[in-house]
């Protein structure tokens, strides 16, 4: 299963320079609602690096990243709103329970402020968070508001990480002249840096 979602993952990224915008605001409404084939922080990871290029509009690009994530988020949150209580006790806290659990216990302990929370700094929650919010009766206003704060952040924080990486892109593709190679290398590194960053975090964390 994990093959057939890496695949997948890189096709989708290998399609961001051909269709731009349709192809990132699709990907990153299906990551907000928690499809694990949408890689949804990578998308806008090489946005951010297309755009500085000049391959992509910026500001459109930001908007769309942005848009698809707030559509993305109300979609969970109204589901949650919809279901209710039968959430928890279904075949999705079945499948998903100790995540649910996860998400239930830091909206319960932070309110909005997990909102905004799980959509950058542990945004592995976010779509459980999205679905607990309104299963939990979170008002809307402080959900959309904490909501719409989160993923200001989470955009220009990856879109500006990204566009770090675009000076680079000449040098680069002296070394590859396969675009999809080329895509996919930058968003393993820039994947690989985050990952050793939150575990070098996360050590300093446990030693304290």
């Amino acid at each position: 299963m994990s093959d057939i979602t890496g695949s997948l993952s890189d096709t989708i990224l290998a399609l961001l320079p051909e269709l731009g915008l349709p192809v990132l605001g699709g990907t990153i409404m299906l990551a907000s609602l928690g499809l694990p084939m949408a890689p949804g922080s990578l998308m806008v990871l090489v946005a951010g690096t297309l755009a500085a290029a000049g391959e992509l509009p910026i500001v459109a690009t930001a908007l769309t990243a942005l848009c698809a994530a707030l559509l993305g988020d109300q979609l969970g949150y109204w589901l949650g709103r919809l279901l209710g209580a039968r959430l928890l006790g279904g075949r999705l806290a079945a499948r998903q329970g100790p995540t649910l659990e996860r998400a239930l216990a830091l909206l319960s302990e932070r309110g909005a402020m997990a909102v905004f929370l799980t959509r950058w700094l542990i945004a592995p929650l976010g779509p459980a968070m999205n679905l607990v919010a309104g299963a939990g009766g979170l008002p809307w206003l402080r959900f959309a508001l904490a909501d719409l704060a989160g993923e200001l952040v989470w955009v220009s924080a990856y879109m500006g990480l990204g566009a770090a990486f675009a000076p680079f892109i000449p040098q680069i593709a002296q070394l590859s002249s396969d675009v999809t190679t080329l895509l996919a290398a930058l968003a393993v590194a820039l994947a690989a840096g985050l990952l050793l960053r939150r575990h070098r975090h996360h050590r300093q964390d446990r030693l304290r």
